[in-house]
């Protein structure tokens, strides 16, 4: 297996990495894409891993709950305080009074509230931008990872798809539903001003824009993906058979030749097939904090809408349950985008990981 380690070695270091390192090293990463390159070639993905992968989960979420368990407090103590005032204001017979405690407790919060979205849409942004820079250094790696295993064809169709998918992240998820579903939080803090719902149906509008453009795009890419991953390898294949039987005709050297070949072509394979993985991986390290991040958030919402329902008014945790809504839509948003991306790779290392 000497030779052939050398071999992988030898077409590793023409690769061009440093893209990768530079993403990894901004994106606050220690490990360079070259080291886990070689440490899923050589080692793959063990029980060693998968144990730290579940403590780092843990610590994560310990952390993200005690960051946030100020906000839960705090609006517990502000609903509690409102709840003793509208009974002390009513104990005087005086609506007047309710209606203004009601309106200042009501805008505490919905700054609390727009703050706490602020920081939800801030987080989604940011890995959307993450997973698009991190896809514009990736492709042309993988590309020639794809070139190496002779797969010229599903290589180019892979560029095409994959930039499409990142025009689709910067424009549609970016630039359309982020703004939508800050509307729509702004719709749902405004109606629950009033006794009456004045925005209840163009918020529900909102809601559906946003989720059944998803399920499109996501339909979209899958599609295309599955499709340009039907035809491109077949042609790769078909090209390789073709070459392989050519040299196998050279009279005294067709034997060596093939075998020479076999070792180009499976080293190649053991590349591209480590790009893509390791490249999965950076996608899950992008994505996994703001995805945990996102979701105690939203069931933080959960709870205080639980919790403040029995101890004030009923707008307020009606606000806070639409909210908790609003949350998970980001976190569609988040595991769309990473999904898209995610897709993109692992079909077509799945599609060429097979020898004609």
């Amino acid at each position: 297996m000497t030779w052939e380690n050398d071999m992988i070695g030898e077409l590793l270091e023409e690769v061009e990495l440093s893209g990768m390192d530079t993403f990894l090293e901004d994106s606050g990463i220690s490990m360079t894409f070259y080291e886990l390159l070689e440490k899923i070639i050589d080692q793959g993905w063990g029980v060693d891993s998968i144990t730290d992968l579940v403590f780092w989960v843990k610590d994560l979420l310990y952390a993200e709950i005690s960051a946030n368990k100020m906000l839960f407090l705090e609006v517990i103590l502000i609903t509690f305080c409102f709840s003793l005032l509208r009974n002390s204001a009513g104990s005087f017979g005086s609506s007047y009074i309710s209606d203004v405690c009601f309106l200042l407790v009501y805008s505490v919060l919905a700054m609390m509230l727009l703050k706490s979205m602020y920081i939800f849409q801030g987080v989604v942004a940011h890995v959307i931008e993450q997973s698009v820079s991190f896809m514009q250094v990736f492709v042309p790696c993988f590309c020639t990872g794809m070139f190496f295993s002779s797969n010229t064809y599903t290589s180019a169709g892979f560029y095409q798809i994959a930039f499409v998918v990142i025009y689709l992240a910067e424009l549609v998820f970016e630039k359309f539903f982020l703004p939508c579903i800050h509307v729509y939080v702004l719709l749902q803090i405004f109606n629950h001003f009033f006794e009456e719902t004045q925005f209840g149906n163009l918020a529900e509008l909102m809601e559906s824009l946003v989720n059944w453009g998803l399920k499109m795009t996501g339909a979209a890419v899958f599609g295309l993906s599955i499709v340009q991953n039907l035809i491109s390898p077949v042609k790769d294949r078909i090209s390789q058979g073709t070459i392989a039987k050519a040299a196998s005709v050279i009279p005294g050297a067709g034997g060596a030749a093939g075998s020479i070949g076999e070792v180009l072509l499976g080293s190649g394979m053991i590349i591209k097939n480590g790009i893509g993985i390791a490249g999965i991986v950076v996608l899950l390290c992008i994505g996994a904090g703001p995805l945990l991040k996102t979701g105690v958030l939203a069931f933080l919402y959960k709870v205080m809408a639980a919790v403040t329902e029995p101890l004030s008014d009923r707008r307020i945790s009606d606000c806070l349950k639409q909210l908790s809504g609003a949350a998970l839509l980001y976190i569609k948003i988040e595991g769309y985008c990473l999904m898209m991306f995610f897709i993109t790779i692992a079909l077509a290392v799945s599609a060429t990981s097979f020898a004609f």
